[in-house]
């Protein structure tokens, strides 16, 4: 594979218990900065978050949530007032990156070394993505050394493709803000570093992540300590607010107020809610199904995490009675510290919305 001369495809170890970081491209040399700044970049909502990893927790040093108020409007320039230098660093800067031309697939793959398979993922990866090789990043890592299948015992190996057209337009961003960014991750691989670190007994069983965007959600699953399927649904919180506002003909100020604000519902509004949801609760089923049939997995994935842009109590309900397992909210608050400039409000208001930025940032480089 041919890289941009100041590009390197680097597997880092992300989870813990399973290798040391997982899936980044790496961007100019390293920072030895014990707080990193991280920004999570969304078309509703922008994170940026300046951390630094303690033992037992993280302590958050700055937090701003952007609100993407004009979606035309350049990234560069809503993200300029915030990046001065002043309260976020400009050096190291880690983001990650979601939508159709980032692809994650896991492949039976003949046993090898890590330098065969890296060598041989550049000539077998084309058949598993939908990109030319030339037009794309890679990266793998094993996930199981011994596969059981029809054709005898293989590695099972994660391979992460990101298009070089998805990842540009996020390098140009921060080249006309004259930042260097250290960490180019993916969204659902930072999320379930987040859910390793704030429920490790549930990362360590079998669990679910849907990481819910703005257009696309992912689907996340983790089994034994590793994770195990991704899967994108064209459904995020844009269909959810129109199907929404068709069935309760509420004005888009007062939706987006109920959503941001968790506001009490009356009963006809929450059946608008459920009602909207179905077409997700469908996809999420037909996905449990393929990933099940897969990889023969008998037994049901006992609870599914919720992050993103839409954590209301009303959308959580109708996720866990339409799939029949418990949906919850990643629980963050335990482990977070914040410094006395950080309102303490906005971490908490916003908590459904960091765990991205947060993985993002427990990473090691």
């Amino acid at each position: 594979m041919n890289n941009d001369s100041n590009m390197t495809g680097l597997l880092k170890q992300q989870f813990s218990s399973f290798w040391d970081g997982f899936t980044s491209i790496i961007l100019s040399k390293k920072t030895a900065a014990s707080k990193v700044t991280v920004c999570d970049l969304g078309r509703m909502r922008t994170v940026l978050l300046e951390l630094e990893k303690r033992p037992g927790h993280l302590l958050v040093h700055h937090l701003d949530i952007i609100k993407n108020a004009s979606q035309d409007q350049k990234p560069s320039l809503i993200l300029k007032p915030f990046l001065d230098g002043k309260k976020f660093r400009k050096d190291g800067i880690r983001v990650a990156l979601k939508g159709h031309g980032v692809v994650i697939r896991f492949i039976p793959f003949p046993k090898m070394k890590a330098d065969e398979l890296r060598s041989a993922m550049k000539y077998e990866a084309e058949q598993y993505i939908p990109f030319e090789l030339n037009d794309v990043v890679l990266d793998c890592a094993v996930v199981e050394e011994a596969l059981a299948t029809d054709d005898g015992v293989k590695m099972e190996v994660m391979l992460v493709a990101i298009k070089r057209q998805e990842l540009e337009p996020t390098l140009e961003i921060f080249r006309n803000l004259e930042c260097r960014l250290s960490v180019v991750d993916v969204d659902i691989l930072s999320a379930m570093a987040a859910l390793e670190y704030f429920h490790p007994e549930d990362f360590s069983r079998h669990s679910g992540l849907l990481d819910l965007g703005t257009e696309i959600s992912t689907l996340g699953i983790v089994r034994e300590g590793k994770p195990r399927f991704v899967r994108d649904i064209s459904y995020g919180a844009y269909d959810l607010f129109k199907r929404f506002k068709t069935r309760s003909n509420l004005a888009d100020e007062k939706i987006e107020s109920l959503f941001e604000n968790n506001e009490t519902l009356a009963a006809d509004e929450a059946q608008a809610i459920t009602e909207s949801l179905e077409g997700l609760i469908r996809d999420l089923r037909v996905s449990f199904d393929y990933y099940h049939d897969q990889s023969g997995q008998s037994k049901p994935v006992a609870k599914l995490f919720l992050s993103g842009v839409v954590s209301h109590p009303t959308v959580l309900k109708a996720l866990s009675e339409g799939l029949q397992i418990p949906v919850v909210n990643m629980d963050i608050l335990p482990k977070i510290k914040w410094a006395p400039g950080v309102d303490p409000e906005l971490l908490k208001t916003n908590a459904s919305l960091l765990p991205v930025a947060l993985g993002l940032g427990l990473r090691e480089e």
